[in-house]
């Protein structure tokens, strides 16, 4: 879901107001409802700079997001979303997604693509 702040935030981009891009995945292991008006996951665990980011169709961008299978190992993924450049697992998140629990055993890597569409 795109939140309230990445809607706000992609209309200053457009109107010449801000000129960062959405640079980073956020995962997490926090669970619950996913709501427009968030603007953190609810327990990050990490935050990785985009692997690509992909404009081939005129009116969707689409981001990827890589992690090894030694950075996942023995976590539980509940919970990502795309946000600006920054260091931590702190900061404002432009869109968010909550999932049923996935958990990592330290042999499987994981691959995040978002995709927004403009209407």
């Amino acid at each position: 879901m795109i939140l309230d702040s990445g809607k706000r935030y992609t209309a200053l981009l457009l109107g010449g107001s801000v000129t960062e891009i959405p640079g980073y995945f956020m995962i997490g292991s926090g669970s619950g409802a996913t709501y427009a008006t968030d603007t953190t996951l609810v327990y990050a665990f990490d935050r990785q700079e985009k692997t690509a980011v992909s404009t081939t169709d005129v009116y969707k961008v689409k981001w990827t997001g890589d992690w090894t299978s030694v950075e996942m190992s023995g976590t539980s993924l509940r919970e990502f979303g795309l946000c600006l450049s920054g260091t931590g697992t702190t900061g404002s998140m432009l869109s968010k997604v909550g999932l049923p629990a996935l958990a990592f055993d330290g042999t499987q890597e994981l691959r995040i693509e978002e995709t927004w569409r403009i209407y």
